[in-house]
């Protein structure tokens, strides 16, 4: 199934980022130009190699550099003799000793001496925030993100929401949307909600994703945050939802320095077949706390392309994993009804199903799933699951 995200650049300008100044770092001749430099909280250097088998490497560990960094996107901080370039962001005040691994016993070093005080507020800019959050009060429905740092440059990512709810009106049944925009070192991040319509449950038939709304996170740190929405679809909605993650934290601090992932939370994420249409999972991989959950988005079988937003249909799975998993069996496929958007309802959720998950790599995830209640049931078949976007840094099988 392929979830169309208009991966667009906002244009979301944030003072923090305005400010920021990049620096540059010539590498060459065994040596670094300038080879002392003081910078201000938030600011960049950009490292260039000018000629020679080097690299740049912090240390007290903080960063190592040569194409790309290490623990940054695919980047490799190995000596390299290629023209590479690789850019640092430094988010605190401190000194930075630094040298490279080939040369410097031969005097190949140099200082970063970073002054000012950090930006104040929560950085969105981390993979940290990634997972499943809903505000408990309004039952069977919220939010499972997708966050990709340094996705359109340095110090600025792209966010990704999965938003499963209902319609406003109990019998209107089950909703969905997507969120996403850029996130910076803030703690405040303003972005589309887009609709997604005309898709057919497991099908190539074409989806139409337009812009029905706008909502502002907001985060007071790594378990609660807020979102405000304003609905431009004539329906009038606006509000505020706040949200707590619902499982432990794994990979979140205030600062976005990400600690290590336990067991295969990197795993989580944004998953699509692109066999598909309009359609696809994002899943919340929680082995340290022992659970696996993840929202479906799609549609009923068979549905017109013309039928509206009364053809989408979500579900949820869950299912109990153990450090160190790959293969998932008896995944619960459950379903939701009942729901008001954004408002207490009594829900009944009931199991309808069950699916088989196989982790073949970071990138690849084999789905089996066989419905037994609900609009689908009798339905069974398989997807091949791609991650929609860059691999986390650090995921491994």
């Amino acid at each position: 199934m392929r979830m169309r995200i208009a991966f667009s650049i906002l244009c979301l300008l944030f003072a923090g980022l305005a400010q920021a100044e990049n620096h540059t770092v010539t590498v060459s001749s065994n040596r670094f130009s300038p080879a002392q430099l003081t910078i201000q909280v938030g600011d960049t250097v950009t490292f260039t190699n000018a000629g020679g088998f080097h690299n740049a490497s912090a240390d007290d560990g903080s960063f190592r550099c040569a194409q790309g960094c290490d623990g940054v996107g695919n980047g490799n901080g190995n000596p390299s003799n290629t023209a590479w370039s690789a850019v640092v962001s430094f988010d605190a005040a401190g000194v930075h000793p630094y040298r490279c691994e080939v040369h410097g016993d031969m005097g190949m070093t140099g200082t970063i001496t970073v002054e000012g005080t950090a930006p104040a507020g929560f950085n969105m800019n981390q993979h940290g925030i990634a997972g499943s959050w809903a505000n408990t009060a309004t039952e069977s429905q919220g939010i499972v993100m997708d966050v990709f740092p340094d996705f359109f440059s340095a110090g600025t990512g792209l966010l990704f929401g999965g938003w499963f709810t209902f319609d406003t009106t109990a019998a209107g049944g089950v909703r969905w949307y997507t969120v996403q925009g850029q996130v910076t070192h803030d703690d405040t991040a303003t972005m589309a909600v887009f609709q997604t319509l005309g898709g057919s449950f497991d099908s190539t038939q074409a989806t139409t994703t337009n812009a029905v709304g706008q909502v502002t996170f907001h985060f007071d740190d790594c378990t609660h945050a807020s979102l405000d929405y304003t609905f431009s679809d004539g329906s009038g909605r606006h509000g505020t939802i706040p949200l707590t993650r619902l499982l432990d934290n794994l990979a979140c601090t205030p600062t976005g320095t990400t600690p290590g992932n336990p067991g295969n939370y990197l795993l989580g994420g944004t998953w699509s077949d692109p066999a598909n249409s309009g359609q696809g999972l994002v899943f919340d991989a929680n082995s340290a706390q022992g659970v696996l959950f993840a929202a479906w988005y799609t549609y009923l079988p068979n549905a017109a392309a013309d039928a509206g937003a009364p053809a989408q249909h979500w579900y949820t799975l869950q299912v109990a994993v153990s450090p160190g998993f790959t293969t998932v069996n008896d995944v619960g496929i459950y379903e939701s009804t009942g729901g008001v958007f954004d408002q207490h309802a009594t829900t009944t959720t009931t199991r309808v199903g069950t699916a088989t998950l196989t982790f073949n790599s970071c990138t690849s995830l084999t789905m089996t799933y066989a419905f037994t209640a609900g609009p689908h049931a009798g339905l069974t078949g398989t997807l091949d699951l791609g991650r929609l976007a860059p691999v986390p840094a650090g995921c491994s099988l």
